[in-house]
């Protein structure tokens, strides 16, 4: 029995024209999943100027937030600049203790969610300072307060 081989051969113009077709499917292939890949929200300073102007209001306000938990945005949008103001300063902040351009929301909607982490310590001082207060010397009642917070 012999056995017949059939060889195929194929020119260089088909060839380099395969070869095109390939790679055409392969940079379509990519660029599908580049599409359906999440985009990365930036932080807005790392975005260039140029960029920043091109992109719509809905883009920068995700940028501007990145990072930021929600509690400080809802503390900027509820209050104005200067019952941020107070509220820090009630809260036994120093102004030259805020970090940060001292003109924006967002840095004193930081210092006063920073500072609510130490309220309590802040009543104990509080309560501490005034001489007639009475829970002045009262530690087993501050402690007791500071157990059911």
């Amino acid at each position: 029995m012999t056995s017949i081989s059939y060889i195929e051969f194929i020119s260089y113009t088909e060839r380099v024209s395969n070869d095109n077709y390939f790679d055409m499917l392969l940079l379509l292939r990519q660029y599908q999943r580049n599409m359906t890949k999440k985009k990365n929200i930036r932080y807005i300073d790392d975005i260039p100027r140029m960029q920043r102007e091109l992109m719509s209001k809905d883009a920068l306000e995700k940028a501007k937030n990145v990072g930021i938990s929600q509690e400080i945005i809802d503390l900027e949008k509820k209050y104005k600049l200067k019952e941020l103001k107070e509220f820090v300063s009630k809260n036994h902040i120093l102004k030259e203790d805020v970090i940060g351009n001292k003109g924006h929301k967002r840095t004193w909607s930081k210092a006063l969610y920073k500072s609510t982490k130490w309220g309590f310590n802040a009543f104990v001082l509080g309560v501490n300072k005034e001489k007639g207060h009475p829970l002045r010397g009262q530690i087993d009642v501050l402690l007791m307060i500071q157990d059911k917070l």
